[in-house]
């Protein structure tokens, strides 16, 4: 059974903050670079079909959606970070609150966007692993 928690207006509030990029490429680059710097817990990005105008001119064709799940006392932050990041000279950037969140899901985000210390890759953590078992570790199996 999961356990919700109604959140209040408070600073670990969860908001989603989205944008939509050009390619690929940016939306993970932005994503990438706004969770190492613990901006944002995580950055989802997929394909989108957008129709809009531009100049006066209908648009329509692909973009990336993304959307970071970050706290409240680090949107401004984020949402500074994403203007700074983005190629459109008018990205769209929105927040939007929420108002409800499971338990684990918000003691996770509170524990990891207010944790000292980097990230690591899946390889450096491999590698750190190896080195804590000790050299002799692969051959003792």
């Amino acid at each position: 059974m999961m356990l919700f928690e109604k959140i209040d207006k408070s600073d670990k509030n969860i908001v989603f903050v989205y944008t939509t990029c050009f390619n690929i490429g940016e939306a993970r680059m932005m994503g990438l670079s706004a969770v190492n710097k613990k901006l944002a817990i995580s950055a989802d990005y997929w394909i989108i079909n957008s129709i809009y105008p531009w100049m006066d001119v209908i648009q329509e064709g692909e973009q990336y959606m993304l959307m970071f799940s970050t706290q409240k006392a680090l949107s401004e932050k984020l949402i500074k970070h994403i203007e700074a990041e983005h190629s459109y000279s008018v990205p769209v950037i929105v927040q939007l609150d929420v108002s409800l969140a499971n338990q684990p899901y918000t003691f996770w985000v509170d524990n990891l966007l207010t944790k000292e210390g980097e990230y690591i890759t899946e390889t450096e953590a491999e590698i750190k692993k190896k080195n804590e078992r000790g050299p002799h570790y692969e051959r003792l199996k």
